[in-house]
């Protein structure tokens, strides 16, 4: 599981509108939860989901591949590692809020 700690609060509509401009169309992001419970989907053959953590003035992503046991490996080293990558680099070198 892709795990990334980005500095300042992200805002759950700010990671799914940062992942929508960077994956492009071909990627479907919705947004569940609120609050505590905040998480992202991205879907495009594979699914990933997002869980955020927000710690003082620090965001944690939890990335975790979806599917099923076979699947879910492989889409731990595919996709969740590609959503990973692209929230790091969304957010890199963000001054905290």
């Amino acid at each position: 599981m892709p795990t990334v700690t980005v500095e300042g609060n992200v805002t759950l509509q700010q990671a799914a509108t940062a992942l929508r401009d960077r994956l492009g169309r071909r990627y479907e992001v919705t947004t569940h939860g609120s609050s505590a419970g905040q998480a992202l989907k991205v879907k495009q053959s594979a699914a990933a989901t997002v869980q955020l953590d927000q710690d003082g003035n620090a965001t944690t992503f939890h990335v975790h591949g979806g599917g099923l046991v076979i699947s879910r490996m492989v889409n731990e080293l595919g996709i969740a590692k590609k959503v990973a990558s692209t929230i790091e680099e969304a957010f890199a070198g963000r001054p905290a809020t």
